[in-house]
């Protein structure tokens, strides 16, 4: 009974209702922080991929987010039962906060209540401030975005000025907000601390709004210079030039996106003294990607030239067989040196020693060479074919059961595609003889068997008169039929032969139509000796 009336006495006297509302406050205040943090986390991811462009960050946005937020609530809790038990504490160790607050109170003086004054009247200047600062870029941003949509504008890329002028919108007000918190610091005596924090959070959020800045330029930039560019040379003689060009449009695009994120995840580095050193490698892979991108282009250039030397681009003039075969060639050849040359140069601007480097390559090359000699065999009879000018892209020959088109030859292939639309592709090194159909002239010939009781001068006639039409009605022809005469006999039937000079590569089909033409003039024949019989 006296410990229930002591206990009853104990809270009676005002002190535990003080005590308890004080950390009750101190634990609301705890619990609203950590809401309104885990309300800015749970937009962090999104946020991330909305501000910078790249999917896969505002994926390890969300991931880091989301665990930010689990170590947030276990904090939460654990300072919430710190709270409770210190309370507690506290209470049983018979203090009272309203003495520690009316002692606090006792010690100060006319200038301490001034400056409480003053700092809380920064406190709510800071705010005023910071609503004003906020709301006045919410109001100037659409008048901008208006004024530049107007003049730099074009059909579809309102969007992106929209992008860019709403980025430009939040970072405008993130620095206006650490302002008015550094204005607050300064008001309550933090200025040391906020001077360095503020300063650093202005200097990482500057670098990575400017990095998204410029890749959004990027974007309206090259559209517009898309524009510019099909207006003024899609139609004139740099026309396959910037054709090729504007391929590389998308490609550049990203080449600058990865060059500013790295160049500005460089900066934010330096920011932090502890591992500053690493920002170094920012510029120099900045540099390679400047290297790519440059032999990307003159690769391109180069293509184009090669087409227009060869002539590949003339449309009135006859195909050049030579130079289908060659320009995709030198263009590979191009490719792997401009490549290998950039490689060197990336490994020389990434700080590495580039001597060791290519007298390795040499060494493995030679190395290869030796294991490989079926590749040897391969390119070096490739070499000989193409400057024996053996065939050429559009000749029609026969390789060993292969015949057909020619449709690619390079140093180590040979693609030949066949009438019925198979391709066979053959090392150059398996080809041992080539019958070339499209050199100079070939002959179209055709064998003709009839009954052996047939009138043979009459068959003769019949042929001469099938390849007389036949020079008549096809280009291809160059001279008049041969006949030359029975090559074969037999019990049954006899066999004549028609031999007809005509261009390269189209013996089979000018065989096909004299079959035609014949049997147009056997049928005539035949059709003028049946009212003889019946008479």
């Amino acid at each position: 009974m006296d410990i229930v009336l002591g206990l009853r006495s104990k809270l009676a006297d005002g002190r535990f209702d003080a005590n308890l509302l004080f950390f009750y406050g101190l634990i609301v205040v705890l619990v609203v922080a950590s809401l309104i943090l885990r309300r800015c986390l749970a937009r962090g991811g999104s946020r991330i991929a909305r501000w910078t462009g790249v999917q896969w960050l505002g994926a390890v946005g969300e991931e880091a987010s989301r665990r930010a937020r689990t170590l947030l609530l276990w904090l939460t809790v654990l300072l919430t039962v710190v709270l409770s038990l210190a309370g507690c504490g506290y209470h049983l160790l018979g203090r009272d906060i309203r003495r520690e607050v009316a002692d606090v109170i006792g010690l100060l003086d006319v200038k301490d209540f001034l400056r409480i004054g003053l700092g809380t009247a920064g406190l709510l200047a800071a705010g005023v401030a910071a609503w004003l600062g906020a709301r006045m870029v919410r109001r100037l941003r659409p008048v901008f975005q208006a004024m530049a949509v107007r003049n730099l504008g074009r059909v579809g890329n309102e969007d992106a000025f929209g992008r860019w002028f709403t980025l430009m919108e939040r970072y405008a007000v993130a620095v206006v907000r650490l302002a008015a918190v550094w204005l607050a610091a300064e008001a309550v005596g933090l200025g040391g601390a906020a001077d360095v924090g503020i300063a650093f959070l202005i200097r990482v959020m500057s670098i990575l709004a400017g990095a998204r800045l410029l890749t959004l330029a990027c974007r309206v930039l090259s559209h517009t210079a898309g524009d510019v560019g099909d207006r003024y040379l899609a139609a004139g003689k740099f026309r396959h030039y910037w054709e090729r060009v504007k391929r590389l449009f998308p490609f550049g695009e990203r080449c600058f996106d990865a060059a500013v994120f790295i160049l500005a995840a460089s900066l934010c580095v330096r920011e932090l003294s502890f591992i500053a050193g690493v920002a170094a490698f920012g510029p120099r892979v900045v540099r390679c990607i400047g290297i790519l991108f440059g032999t990307r282009v003159l690769i391109e250039l180069l293509q184009v030239l090669l087409n227009e030397a060869f002539g590949l681009y003339n449309e009135d003039e006859a195909i050049d067989q030579k130079g289908r075969t060659l320009v995709p060639l030198l263009q590979s050849v191009c490719q792997y040196v401009l490549y290998f040359g950039a490689g060197v140069v990336m490994l020389g601007a990434l700080g590495m020693e580039t001597g060791p480097i290519l007298a390795g390559a040499g060494i493995l090359g030679l190395g290869v060479g030796l294991g490989a000699q079926s590749l040897v065999t391969d390119v070096v009879s490739g070499f000989f074919i193409l400057f024996e000018n053996q065939y050429l892209v559009g000749d029609f020959v026969q390789i060993g059961d292969a015949s057909g088109t020619v449709e690619a030859v390079s140093i180590r292939l040979t693609e030949i595609r066949d009438a019925q639309g198979k391709l066979f592709i053959i090392p150059n090194g398996q080809i041992k003889g080539v019958v070339n159909y499209s050199k100079g002239y070939v002959n179209a010939v055709v064998d003709v068997r009839v009954p052996s009781g047939s009138d043979l001068e009459a068959v003769f006639r019949a042929m001469s008169e099938a390849g007389h039409r036949l020079r008549q009605t096809r280009k291809e022809v160059l001279a008049e039929t041969q006949i030359h005469g029975l090559v074969e006999l037999s019990t049954s039937e006899m066999t004549v032969r028609a031999v007809t000079k005509v261009k390269p590569g189209t013996h089979g089909t000018m065989q096909n139509e004299y079959r035609r033409l014949l049997k147009q003039v056997f049928d005539q024949q035949a059709a003028q000796q049946r009212p003889a019989l019946a008479a």
